[in-house]
């Protein structure tokens, strides 16, 4: 049975898509050359693993389960960041956005390793780009087109993406909305009355 690579993120909506596809032309134009990332879809990662068929299948079950009770909120991004020592370009969330998307992360992470291990990431953001030379970031840190940025969409699901080997990209497998259901109190019984 052939394993497959899958990759856990967080989608924005279309439009949002849209204008990350335009801060990626505006590095694709800074730097005058295609780059690492730069044709991927706007996500936020929250982990990434090799699976069989089953267990899929029995991931999908816990998350479909499990994100009926999580709820939908707006999250911002404000700033350009970077990570020097892998070349990487990102926006980054505010404080309270962060705090949403860790949580909602740790409990996806929490649900699928009860199935099996995976490659978590630690630090929600939103890539831009990857794999570019230190002087490159420098560079575009000092540039007033990488300033700062005002961008938001609401985190309303999660997405499971599939890995295609021969054209070394993920495509979406499937989508989970968060339900936004109260979750059963179990620790209430009923009521009695002693008379």
């Amino acid at each position: 049975m052939r394993a497959m690579v899958i990759s856990v993120v967080f989608q924005p909506c279309e439009k949002g898509v849209r204008f990350v596809a335009s801060l990626k032309q505006r590095v694709r134009n800074f730097l005058g050359r295609w780059y690492p990332s730069c044709n991927s879809i706007a996500h936020i990662s929250v982990c990434r693993m090799e699976v069989s068929q089953p267990q899929i299948d029995q991931i999908i079950d816990l998350l479909r389960n499990s994100m009926r009770y999580e709820h939908a909120q707006h999250v911002y991004f404000e700033h350009f960041a970077t990570y020097p020592s892998s070349g990487t370009l990102f926006i980054d969330p505010t404080v309270q956005s962060k705090l949403f998307l860790k949580k909602k992360m740790n409990r996806i992470v929490e649900e699928i390793e009860k199935v099996i291990k995976v490659d978590k990431i630690s630090t929600p953001h939103l890539t831009i780009s990857r794999g570019l030379e230190k002087e490159h970031l420098t560079q575009m840190q000092t540039n007033a087109a990488f300033k700062s940025v005002d961008f938001d969409f609401r985190c309303g699901s999660v997405l499971l993406r599939v890995f295609d080997a021969e054209k070394k990209q993920y495509f979406p497998l499937l989508e989970i909305p968060f339900g936004g259901e109260t979750p059963p109190d179990l620790g209430a019984g009923q009521l009695s009355f002693g008379f």
